[in-house]
């Protein structure tokens, strides 16, 4: 009679996949997987959620972290992206900084494996810069692409990402041509960040504001550093160029933002 009624009480393992999936995903990954321990059905779900973030902070254990043999992504993001068995639809990382460039290498590897990936975010606090792989610009289908304290240097080969909806660089160090044309092949953006010091714009930068636009016909949201302001040569009269409505945010410092409605 107990067995019976507490199959009847378990109402949430027999909800259909796709709700179980979206259920997963809206919680706290640490909970997430917690999850496995259940049964093997929820064991499988796990290997399929599909929105995998993966913040240091967040998941380790202190005890975990205090011991030297172990590392944050051999020993808990590569378990995860090993035993996954669906489709990868968002990944996210997040570091204080990087103890192994090699390690990055091989999720990036791992992921340009996964055709269905749509949003991407690399957050690197301090340290190092960290450059992308060529296996990077295989994700083609990404609509989202967050970066922080990443080297941009794509393949000769490479153009754009189509699809790209949402980009936010962060203290990428980039060239201007690398940048005018990886946004000229970017048609669909409709929000772009651009936070950054003069270490991280590289060469020489003779672009303006006007050729900014010419290159994000889309454009809704923009995010400007107040030394990307000062290499595009943007004064207050271009703010009225553009012909769509736009909202752009000037950071001039970490404390201070200033808001300018545009149409």
């Amino acid at each position: 009679m107990d067995g019976r009624r507490r199959i009847q009480m378990d109402r949430i393992s027999n909800l259909p996949p796709s709700i179980i999936q979206k259920i997963l995903t809206l919680m706290p990954m640490r909970d997430a997987f917690r999850t496995s321990i259940l049964s093997p059905n929820w064991r499988c779900h796990c290997r399929n959620i599909s929105k995998l973030s993966f913040h240091k902070h967040l998941l380790l254990h202190k005890r975990f972290a205090l011991s030297k043999k172990r590392t944050f992504l051999h020993d808990l993001v590569y378990p995860v992206l090993l035993l996954h068995q669906g489709p990868i639809l968002e990944f996210s990382l997040c570091l204080d900084e990087i103890d192994s460039c090699w390690e990055i290498d091989q999720i990036i590897l791992h992921l340009s494996r996964n055709y269905a990936l749509k949003e991407f975010q690399l957050w690197i606090s301090s340290g190092d810069k960290y450059k992308l792989l060529p296996a990077f610009f295989n994700l083609q289908h990404l609509t989202a692409l967050k970066l922080q304290n990443c080297a941009f240097q794509p393949p000769v080969t490479f153009k754009g990402f189509e699809r790209l909806v949402i980009l936010h660089f962060y203290y990428v160090s980039i060239t201007a041509e690398v940048f005018l044309r990886f946004i000229s092949n970017c048609p669909l953006l409709k929000e772009f960040t651009l936070i950054g010091y003069e270490r991280n714009f590289l060469g020489l930068w003779s672009c303006n504001f006007m050729e900014l636009f010419e290159r994000l016909p889309l454009v809704e949201r923009l995010r400007l550093s107040s030394y990307s302001i000062q290499v595009m040569h943007i004064t207050p009269r271009l703010y009225h160029i553009p012909s769509q409505k736009i909202v752009i945010n000037i950071s001039l410092n970490l404390s201070l933002h200033q808001n300018i409605q545009a149409s």
